[in-house]
């Protein structure tokens, strides 16, 4: 009878969560960078609606890179379609790890998506903060657990972080995003300890 050796074992095991993780916003083209929708140094959230495709789970909540760098923190969140926030953090450059051009930050309880229903993801820029968000983009992939819907952006003086209400049919206002999971075990930082992914500290 053979047996499993410890490396055969890992590779496996690593294979299985490989499969099992990734972001919900894969890759983007295109569109313009703004440090905030209406330019102002409370803060505003955009982001946008997106459906789940499949019961599956957000371990870790992110921001997008700029080209130079994050420079400043990032309130980032998911609210149902009722305006009720279901999961948030603060999305810290010095803290968070970086996976394809964002900064994630792992939430203290999983957030179970469900099927068929309908989300709003969000972060919050700043005007002045030095950071910026795409909007617009040409073109944009996504993991095949949930789909875009729409984009989204803050009523008129709607400051603070606060569910943005407007919706508009471009490609998408690209800050925020998510790591999703098929189970609701570790955010991808502890992943990084099986090599699964790529990760530096930003200093």
């Amino acid at each position: 009878m053979k047996t499993l050796t410890f490396g055969c074992a890992v590779a496996l095991a690593v294979a299985s969560v490989a499969t099992a993780q990734d972001a919900a916003l894969q890759d983007f083209s295109g569109g313009s960078a703004y440090d905030s929708y209406y330019g102002s140094t409370l803060g505003d959230v955009i982001g946008y609606t997106f459906t789940a495709n499949d019961d599956v789970y957000v371990t870790d909540l992110g921001c997008w890179i700029d080209t130079d760098g994050m420079q400043s923190i990032h309130e980032v969140g998911i609210w149902d379609m009722n305006g009720n926030l279901l999961a948030w953090t603060i999305v810290d450059p010095g803290t968070a790890w970086e996976y394809n051009s964002f900064n994630y930050q792992a939430l203290d309880t999983a957030l179970m998506l469900t099927d068929g229903e309908s989300y709003v993801a969000g972060a919050m820029y700043r005007s002045g903060d030095s950071d910026s968000y795409i909007s617009s983009a040409s073109s944009a992939t996504w993991d095949a657990r949930v789909s875009f819907v729409e984009s989204r952006y803050p009523l008129d003086m709607d400051f603070g972080f606060v569910m943005p209400e407007l919706t508009s049919s471009s490609t998408g206002r690209f800050g925020p995003n998510m790591i999703l999971s098929d189970i609701p075990g570790p955010g991808g930082l502890a992943l990084l300890g099986l090599g699964l992914i790529g990760y530096r500290r930003r200093r």
